[in-house]
């Protein structure tokens, strides 16, 4: 091979690696050097106590529960997440260098794993709080929550989250589609303005109107959150579908397609960029919502907010509401690669 052939060869091997395994490189070198770091805490209940700023990898735990019927947990796996970083720069230089359809789809959701993995480490590591909470309020001497940690109030927000859009994205993905069968299109004004009512009344007062009915806990706030998260999902849903050329439908009718054969593979592949746009929506927005759970007793991240507004403790009120931010955009972000994958390829942008 050529000086210049070698050359053109490495351009491209560049350009399809791209910058994102030097930016893991760059992040494991920085948490390395976070390991150097020792900090006395300052918190009431840990003053005196030394701990290292660099955090170890956290990995979720999902298991089932009678009451909340996801339970998500954590656990700290002693794996330095420096270490945790270097491989996810090599998983990006081997992802990027293979070849294959396949595998550009799965770089994404690999990149997306290591991100929410890399906060979730973050949200695990209490000294990293302390620091941070103390740094802001240094007057303070109370500064984490008595009744549990960031990740710990994480795992409560994130079942809220789960359960309420597993059930608003079912029954918001079957109502957008029966809604738009001529059968029953006669019911698509009223199923619109049903959802959107949803959106109109304050979640709060949901919130405040279940639980004489449910009982303080968990549901209250699941009702709640399944009634405003519906309208993005429902209306993307019929959007999505009414946008399919006609055309295109009549023409798979015409190669002897049976109706749900047409939904199938014709209407929903078609409708999945604007029905996915609807669900990110739709659960992002809940992350926010869920906070308002905590005056109903359903725990997670809006506890260490409502805790801290009622006592005039502020540095719980940064607690809970930072870490519900970052989990936001965390979401987003996942969602967005969850979206690019599930799209069919002629429908991808970018």
């Amino acid at each position: 091979m050529t000086e210049h052939g070698l050359h053109a060869t490495l351009a491209r091997g560049a350009r399809a690696v791209g910058v994102a395994p030097l930016v893991w490189l760059v992040l494991a070198a920085g948490v390395a050097a976070l390991g150097r770091v020792q900090v006395i805490m300052r918190d009431e209940r840990f003053a005196g106590v030394e701990a290292s700023l660099a955090p170890d990898l956290w990995l979720p735990t999902i298991g089932l529960h009678p009451r909340t019927v996801i339970d998500i947990g954590a656990i700290d796996t002693g794996v330095p997440l420096a270490l945790a970083l270097l491989v996810a720069a090599v998983l990006e230089v081997g992802l990027a260098l293979l070849r294959g359809p396949s595998l550009r789809l799965v770089r994404p959701l690999v990149r997306a794993a290591a991100i929410f993995l890399t906060f979730w480490s973050v949200f695990g590591h209490v000294p990293i709080w302390d620091q941070l909470l103390g740094w802001v309020f240094p007057e303070r001497r109370q500064l984490l929550h008595p009744r549990g940690t960031a990740i710990e109030f994480a795992g409560q927000h994130l079942e809220l989250v789960l359960v309420s859009s597993l059930v608003t994205i079912s029954l918001g993905l079957l109502l957008g589609v029966v809604v738009t069968r001529s059968r029953f299109r006669e019911f698509l004004p009223l199923v619109s303005d049903l959802v959107s009512a949803g959106q109109t009344m304050p979640t709060l007062a949901i919130v405040a109107i279940m639980v004489p009915i449910i009982g303080f806990g968990f549901w209250p706030t699941i009702v709640a959150l399944i009634l405003y998260g519906m309208l993005p999902v429902v209306r993307n849903t019929i959007a999505g579908l009414e946008a399919v050329d006609r055309f295109v439908i009549e023409s798979a009718q015409g190669m002897g397609m049976t109706a749900g054969q047409v939904l199938w593979h014709i209407e929903l592949p078609n409708a999945s960029r604007i029905i996915l746009a609807g669900i990110r929506t739709s659960v992002i927005v809940n992350v926010g919502t869920a906070a308002l759970g905590a005056y109903a007793g359903s725990g997670g991240l809006g506890v260490p907010i409502a805790g801290g507004l009622s006592q005039l403790i502020y540095p719980f009120v940064l607690l809970g509401a930072l870490p519900a931010a970052l989990l936001a955009i965390l979401l987003d972000y996942v969602l967005g690669q969850i979206e690019f994958v599930l799209t069919p390829r002629g429908l991808q942008v970018g």
